[in-house]
Parts: C-alpha cells; sequence; structure tokens
C-alpha cells in the first residue's frame, strides 16, 4: 500500500493472517472472520455481491 486511504490488496494481509492463524489457533471465530474480510476485501466484497443479485 502507497497511501494510508488506501484499501490493502489480499495478497498484503494474507501473510499476516497466517501469521495468526499459527499465534491464535483457538481464536474467537468472530474476530478471526473480521481479520479474514480485512485480509482479503475484493473475496469479502464478491460475496456481498452475490447475496444481493441472489436476494
Amino acid at each position: 500500500m502507497d497511501d494510508l486511504t488506501e484499501t490493502p490488496h489480499e495478497s498484503d494481509l494474507a501473510s499476516l493472517l497466517t501469521a495468526w492463524d499459527l499465534a491464535h489457533p483457538t481464536a474467537d471465530p468472530d474476530w478471526r472472520h473480521l481479520l479474514d474480510e480485512m485480509a482479503n476485501p475484493d473475496t469479502t466484497q464478491a460475496f456481498h455481491r452475490l447475496a444481493r443479485t441472489a436476494a
């Protein structure tokens, strides 16, 4: 990321998410889900688009 306001790309945070998983194998699933959404914004947005289309 070049700018603090830029949305992170999926690959930018994926390694940090992997490190989190290794360090916190029994973490709260709600917290893990939030971290996953932050690490994978494009995937999250795609799921939201699919949900709107299906509704």
